[in-house]
């Protein structure tokens, strides 16, 4: 049992990283397929991933205390009605049941189980196809939160943003300066910090510096 939830939890985090991973390039416009990740890496993604979300959600909820309240209230409410017996306690057989003759009886019976079971399916795959689009959305959510909070930040500029700026070059020269969104062995992606917008560069032949490092006093 405890190894079934292990690999459930293991291949959740796997697909809330990776479609966080995802969907925070494709806030900025990068192909994905150019910045490749291991499986520790979307693991520890996916775990961040869930941390923020459910930080999130509960900002709302304490956010939102009185509405959460009122939600509570009627759904107590709903329940109680729903299983109040109506004309007699809840194990009493109606009165006009009894008076059908032991076929029909049955026939109602039989009739009314099938419709319950039958209501019952694709209420079933409501909740699994809820249940499967949980991580999913999880993960795209928190990968578009992550990009527009740090989006804020970076189009402060360098001077004025608190992220650490960096400056690529290539052969001496300046070809950019911004700041990191991802990289890989082939290519890095940087907000370039003058242009203001995304900018996937080749690796080869380029050197990175901090133009200013985080611990560094910036403008309020």
């Amino acid at each position: 049992m405890s190894t079934a939830i292990v690999a459930a939890g293991t291949v959740t985090l796997h697909l809330i990283g990776d479609v966080r991973h995802r969907f925070y390039l494709k806030y900025w416009g990068i192909d994905a397929s150019l910045f490749p990740k291991t499986t520790d890496w979307i693991l520890i993604n996916g775990y961040y991933g869930v941390v923020d979300r459910f930080i999130a959600i509960l900002g709302a909820i304490l956010g939102n205390l009185h509405w959460f309240v009122a939600s509570a209230v009627i759904l107590g409410f709903y329940i109680f009605i729903l299983l109040s017996p109506i004309g007699g306690t809840a194990a009493e057989v109606p009165a006009w049941l009894l008076r059908q003759p032991a076929w029909r009886r049955r026939f109602i019976r039989q009739m009314l189980l099938t419709i319950l079971f039958a209501s019952a399916i694709p209420c079933a795959l409501i909740l699994l196809t809820a249940f499967m689009a949980v991580p999913a959305a999880l993960g795209e959510t928190a990968g578009r939160a992550a990009a527009e909070k740090e989006a804020v930040e970076y189009r402060k500029g360098c001077e004025l943003s608190r992220a650490p700026c960096v400056e690529l070059k290539r052969g001496g020269d300046v070809v950019a300066t911004g700041f990191v969104l991802d990289s890989s062995p082939s290519h890095i992606a940087i907000f370039d910090a003058q242009a203001q917008r995304t900018r996937i560069l080749a690796v080869e032949k380029l050197e990175m510096m901090l133009s200013r490092t985080p611990t560094e006093d910036v403008r309020p």
